[in-house]
């Protein structure tokens, strides 16, 4: 397991930290919401190990993090024009939209039709994603559903035994989860009200 302090990663430790997740190794990072857990999106077997160290259940699609809303647009089968406000305003941010998948998103998502992704505001991460020229999973570190990371000071022994990299960026900006909203239907609905309120999302959108 490396580690890497966040204000001091260079370019080349960017490129070299890219190669090692487009290869299926399983990282640690800061977000601006909270910390993830993360690979390469297309490499199922790291995928599952994820899984497993989160004891979540396989069958539950995890979102992923892309660096540009063509990304985005290659993977599902199209962005709501009445959504285009609301993305504009909060990505990169702490928002997850949910789209319905076209053929190569379906694939991506183990044959599920809708996909949940973000553009995270952090610098040093998305260049580790432009660098990887994949979606990378970003599911919130820890076990589903009990333990979330704004900061990896107190991080689990036993789970820094289990991933290959950890990226240090101490406190996150925001510490709390992004919101999500789910577009793959309509009526849309908030699925999780987190960084971004109810009444936020209302200015931008009917929901």
């Amino acid at each position: 397991m490396k580690v890497y302090k966040l204000n001091k990663i260079k370019r080349e430790e960017v490129k070299e930290i890219a190669k090692e997740i487009k290869n299926g190794k399983i990282a640690v990072f800061p977000t601006d919401t909270i910390y993830g857990i993360g690979t390469n999106a297309f490499r199922w077997q790291s995928v599952r190990n994820i899984c497993k160290i989160k004891r979540r259940n396989e069958k539950k699609p995890m979102p992923i993090l892309v660096d540009s809303i063509e990304k985005i647009k290659k993977i599902v089968k199209r962005i709501p024009s009445d959504a285009e406000k609301l993305i504009k305003k909060y990505w990169p941010g702490p928002l997850t939209l949910v789209f319905e998948t076209n053929e190569l998103g379906t694939m991506l998502m183990g044959g599920k039709k809708s996909v949940a992704a973000r553009i995270p505001n952090n610098n040093v991460l998305l260049s580790i994603i432009k660098e990887m020229g994949c979606p990378l999973i970003g599911t919130s570190l820890g076990i589903s559903g009990i333990k979330e990371y704004s900061n990896i000071s107190n991080l689990d022994k036993k789970l820094q035994k289990e991933v290959d990299i950890i990226i240090d960026g101490g406190k996150t900006k925001i510490g709390k989860s992004s919101t999500v909203l789910d577009l793959s239907r309509y009526p849309y609905t908030i699925v999780r009200i987190g960084a971004i309120s109810k009444k936020e999302i209302e200015k931008f959108m009917k929901i």
